[in-house]
């Protein structure tokens, strides 16, 4: 394989950027490294209608660098407040283009207090959805069950493909669905034999495809939902975004918390990976003999997806060692620590690959 590689600009289908001093500390990361991004609907309080969406993006692009070109695709975050006349309005962007719904499962994660216990509860918002062709991300896990008994942090993923997905592929057979952070075999499996490039897609992030659930159960940095599985899960992910298939596309899933949070007992949910992302990625790529495949994954499929232009710019990666020193620091003076930090990570790592300047 080579020691550089050019591709088109990468595309995030799946980011956090938070409000405040934290937005405008890593929004600017991802601008960077990214032409655009699907921008997560979890704040606190959430995006559920289009004004609050079109507030949240101005203030998105006002932290952006002068001279850098951004697009963030908003959301709106599935609450029992979201109606199918906000589906209709989103979908005729007058106030502001909504690109996605994202469905976070009651209790699961970071602010998903406003979540539906079941997907399924959501009839008339998804018949919306399906009818003006609004694409459902979802955080595809079963956090409680139908006994309202709680339900293994490490089978929640199991069960939701196993018991909800295919019940909710029945009864909205037209309706654009994204499985978000892909961590499991069955997962994977499940979209190797059912994935469609304009229907039934799956993001995956840099850490599950990195780490197995052996090397980070003490490691607050590495510490998210879902949670990072077996090594076995890791390989068969792994194997799926090296075979090149249309419909699987990098969601870093970037989560920034501030270091009082991370390091906390427990420590928060969500990994902050924005700085080495596109590194982490191509450096998997590369493990698996399929940098061939990286731009696909990284740059196309997901852009396609959402029926958004694929970037016309290019970036270029080098083969070349460096580490994670430092953290990002916001102008309120709060640290961010970035997944694969030398001091807080799993000890002395390093990144093999980095963008040329």
């Amino acid at each position: 394989m080579s020691d550089t590689i050019t591709i088109k600009k990468p595309f995030d289908s799946h980011v956090h950027l938070r409000r405040g001093a934290m937005l405008r500390a890593v929004t600017p990361i991802t601008a960077e490294k990214f032409c655009s991004a699907i921008v997560m609907p979890n704040t606190d309080p959430p995006i559920e209608t289009c004004e609050q969406a079109a507030e949240y993006k101005k203030e998105i692009l006002g932290a952006l660098p002068r001279g850098v070109s951004f697009e963030p695709l908003m959301t709106l975050y599935l609450t029992k407040n979201l109606t199918p006349v906000d589906i209709e309005k989103g979908a005729a962007g007058d106030v502001c283009e909504i690109h996605a719904v994202k469905s976070y499962p009651y209790g699961a994660t970071t602010n998903s207090q406003w979540g539906y216990r079941s997907i399924l509860e959501a009839k008339d918002v998804l018949k919306k959805m399906e009818e003006v062709g609004m694409p459902l991300l979802l955080h595809g896990e079963v956090h409680v069950d139908e006994n309202e008994h709680e339900v293994d942090a490490y089978e929640g993923e199991k069960r939701f493909i196993e018991d909800v997905l295919p019940r909710l592929l029945e009864q909205y057979p037209n309706l654009k669905i994204s499985l978000e952070h892909l961590s499991t075999k069955i997962a994977a499996e499940f979209l190797e034999k059912n994935g469609k490039a304009d229907k039934l897609v799956a993001t995956v992030t840099p850490h599950h495809l990195l780490y197995a659930r052996e090397d980070v159960e003490s490691k607050p940095l590495l510490r998210c939902k879902p949670l990072i599985k077996s090594a076995a899960d890791r390989e068969k992910v792994r194997e799926l975004v090296a075979e090149g298939l249309p419909f699987i596309s990098a969601g870093t899933d970037s989560a920034p918390h501030p270091e009082s949070k991370k390091f906390a007992s427990p420590a928060a949910f969500g990994v902050f990976n924005s700085p080495v992302a596109v590194e982490l990625y191509t450096q998997v790529f590369d493990e698996m003999n399929a940098l061939d495949k990286l731009e696909g994954f990284l740059s196309v499929n997901g852009p396609r997806f959402f029926g958004v232009e694929v970037s016309t710019e290019t970036i270029t990666l080098v083969k070349k060692d460096w580490q994670v020193t430092e953290p990002v620091t916001t102008d309120e003076g709060i640290n961010i620590w970035p997944i694969g930090d030398v001091k807080h990570g799993l000890g002395n790592e390093t990144v093999h690959w980095q963008i040329k300047q």
